[in-house]
């Protein structure tokens, strides 16, 4: 019997496919039935944890104390997979690179999904479609409970400290990391996203493919999306969608007409004379040094901050004083930031993102670009990234629409 706990999209996803294979299963999770595990896990075989679960979670701690198999939703999915697969994870750039990668392969006439840390669960996806090409987004928590999981094609994109308050450390992390590439085998391909020790040390017997030696596959100055980490971004794509058959003529495609996901460095356009970029879904320092370096010297207002993982924000304070002319800061972290960037830049303490807003609009005059990168989750005041990015949009529209303009 198996026991699956956490009952979000990927919980009933998991649920629903242990179901169609004829298998026993119970369901619960810490909201509506917290104790329901206790009474089961006498009778179970198998836990499948969602990935919002942590680390000291007591039914993970006492399935693994009663020697009871654990594992993911993604994990779960896998078992019951007999397609192509294409795993892409990274501290930044996940999202993106995952969204691209599908739109190469289905520009190429493949039959593809997208699935894991973006669009279906992957436990959806196989319910549809097992024989299928899927590229998959994997998450560190996705990777902490894999263990047969094996992709055609892998993708690193890069690594850098980041959820310390999921992971019991840092090396934790990273390790969780390199178990979505350690079943690799000769015959299967591996794409390294940069030059960096933690990803040279991946444990995978795959072929490597290092992105710093390759040449573009595409004109970098026909590129729409913005960055020079989206041009890291697009040529992970690019080499992994072709390592599954896309043609080059759909990789040009997409790479010169994907204007990017919302809330990735999204252009809202000009509110009284300020470019406006949207960049909710930063969740890191490096994501928010990655937008930081789109932008001219001095030309930057910044908003900033949210739920603290443990990130150090001293690592961007050379990038903050060279182009930011304030900050206005919110959340668990404002505090904190403020410390990090002292005598980097002006900065600002906000009560909430409205006034943050309205606060940047009166500077207006000052600056050039209105930049919303928090480098903080956003469970501090939001339910997700998504739901803060339409805050931010909407509290956009309504200062500019009131003359708040400095």
């Amino acid at each position: 019997m198996f026991l699956v706990w956490g009952l979000g999209i990927s919980g009933k996803a998991a649920l629903k496919l242990l179901k169609s294979k004829g298998f026993k299963a119970v369901a619960g999770d810490d909201r509506e039935n917290p104790h329901l595990w206790k009474e089961m896990l006498g009778e179970v075989d198998c836990v499948v944890l969602s990935p919002g679960v942590p680390p000291n979670h007591p039914l993970w701690k006492e399935a693994i104390r009663r020697d009871i198999e654990v594992i993911g939703e993604t994990e779960l999915a896998y078992r019951f997979f007999s397609g192509k697969l294409v795993a892409i994870t990274g501290t930044d750039g996940k999202s993106t690179t995952t969204e691209l990668t599908y739109r190469m392969l289905k520009a190429s006439g493949l039959e593809v999904y997208k699935g894991g840390n973006i669009g279906l669960p992957f436990s959806s996806v196989v319910l549809e479609s097992p024989n299928s090409t899927v590229v998959l987004e994997v998450s560190s928590f996705q990777g902490k409970t894999l263990k047969d999981f094996r992709p055609d094609v892998g993708v690193f994109l890069n690594f850098s400290r980041d959820h310390l308050d999921w992971h019991p450390s840092l090396e934790d992390y990273l390790e969780s990391k390199y178990r979505i590439f350690s079943n690799q085998e000769r015959g299967d391909s591996l794409i390294l996203g940069r030059n960096q020790p933690e990803l040279l040390a991946t444990p995978s017997r795959a072929r490597r493919i290092f992105l710093w030696r390759e040449t573009l596959p595409f004109d970098e100055n026909k590129v729409k999306l913005p960055g020079r980490h989206n041009l890291e971004n697009l040529a992970g794509a690019a080499h992994a969608a072709m390592s599954l058959g896309a043609t080059c003529e759909a990789v040009e495609e997409v790479a010169y007409t994907f204007g990017g996901l919302p809330y990735r460095l999204e252009f809202l356009g000009e509110f009284c004379g300020l470019k406006v970029y949207n960049d909710s879904k930063s969740t890191t320092v490096n994501a928010l040094k990655a937008a930081l370096e789109s932008f001219g010297d001095g030309s930057v207002i910044l908003i900033a901050g949210g739920k603290d993982k443990g990130d150090d924000f001293s690592l961007a304070r050379e990038l903050v004083k060279r182009k930011v002319v304030y900050a206005f800061l919110i959340g668990e972290t404002a505090g904190k930031i403020a410390k990090s960037w002292e005598d980097a830049t002006e900065c600002e303490l906000c009560k909430d993102l409205k006034e943050a807003v309205g606060k940047a609009f009166e500077r207006a005059k000052e600056a050039k670009v209105l930049l919303f990168s928090p480098a903080c989750s956003s469970f501090d005041m939001f339910e997700s990234y998504a739901d803060r990015g339409r805050s931010f949009n909407e509290l956009v529209q309504q200062s500019a629409g009131k003359s708040a303009c400095g």
